[in-house]
């Protein structure tokens, strides 16, 4: 009778430890995949991003896909950051003109009281082309 309050003890125990185990390893996983978000630059941070030669046109919708998640904190940093947006995506040699339509029309729903700034910015962009 005793060997059998033993035994049940001991695999309870036993349980108990592996149950124990895979908490821990969850926990551990969680805590890698928090880690790895990719970090959000700051408006000047992606201001210097978009303006690397070397980006692609999937690089730079990503890029315009951040811009428009987080205006109104990139605009609180920098005063003119829609217009300098606009001006070096337009000027970019890989962009297409959906992507500077698109943003444009995100930039200006956003904040319409800017439209007529984001058109200037757009042809001056549209210049250096």
């Amino acid at each position: 009778m005793q060997s059998w309050i033993l035994l049940t003890i001991l695999l309870i125990c036993l349980l108990f430890l592996i149950a124990l185990g895979f908490a821990l390893s969850n926990s551990k996983t969680k805590k890698d995949s928090k880690d790895t978000q990719p970090k959000i630059p700051n408006a000047q941070e992606l201001l210097k991003l978009l303006k690397t030669e070397e980006n692609t046109l999937e690089s730079l919708h990503q890029y315009s896909k951040t811009a428009c998640a987080f205006y109104n904190r990139y605009m609180q940093e920098c005063n003119d950051f829609d217009l300098e947006f606009i001006a070096i995506l337009s000027a970019h040699k890989n962009v297409n003109a959906k992507l500077i339509l698109e943003i444009e029309r995100n930039f200006k729903t956003l904040n319409p009281a800017r439209k007529t700034l984001l058109d200037k910015a757009l042809t001056l962009g549209l210049g250096y082309r």
